[in-house]
């Protein structure tokens, strides 16, 4: 539990541990976070799945259609800002990353052949994420409706990617009764530097 009596290096240890367990567990708070990209001075922003946070690496993952409006902004601009929110504990991260984009590689391959059949939906609609319609669509095809198989499912490989994001900032808050608690933590130099900020 991280209070007014914790140190800086107690809380980037704690911060690093909420994200692979929101990462590693549907239920908690940050496996939903928010992702912003960016492109020609506009700003985008959605909800997502944190797949994967590799601590040592400094790495949050997540998967795409590459029809996306996201990875269209990270192909013109290589970085992103995640935003993560725990209501009942009061915590707020806001990480900043460079982005790598990685599509029809073995990484792809090795995490979409562990995707069960079920979970494809995202990268198999028939039109690009986004697309404008004359009526509500599902967007998936007929085939998919009555039975995810291996074979409905295989044309979303072309459109699987994988998001790999380097966190270069991590700027923590507590929100606390009597005073807040913020601090920064920068990757600098191939080491992390830590600071208190005034919340």
């Amino acid at each position: 539990m991280i209070d007014k009596t914790s140190s800086l290096e107690e809380i980037h240890t704690y911060v690093w541990g909420t994200l692979a367990r929101g990462g590693a567990d549907a239920k908690h708070p940050y496996h939903f976070p928010v992702m912003a990209t960016s492109k020609q001075n506009e700003a985008h922003q959605r909800t997502l799945v944190l797949r994967k946070v590799d601590i040592e690496k400094r790495l949050l993952l997540c998967y795409s259609d590459v029809r996306t409006q996201k990875v269209e902004d990270i192909n013109q601009v290589q970085l992103s800002n995640w935003l993560f929110y725990n209501h009942q504990d009061k915590e707020q991260l806001r990480v900043r990353t460079r982005v790598v984009l990685y599509h029809q590689d073995e990484l792809c391959r090795e995490i979409w052949n562990n995707i069960p059949p079920k979970n494809r939906a995202d990268y198999i609609g028939p039109m690009a994420p986004g697309s404008i319609t004359e009526s509500y669509t599902a967007n998936l095809p007929d085939n998919y409706m009555e039975s995810p198989t291996e074979a409905n499912t295989a044309q979303g490989w072309e459109n699987f990617s994988v998001i790999e994001c380097e966190v270069y900032e991590i700027d923590f808050l507590k929100l606390m009764k009597g005073g807040h608690l913020r601090a920064l933590f920068s990757w600098k130099e191939n080491a992390w530097e830590h600071n208190w900020l005034a919340p």
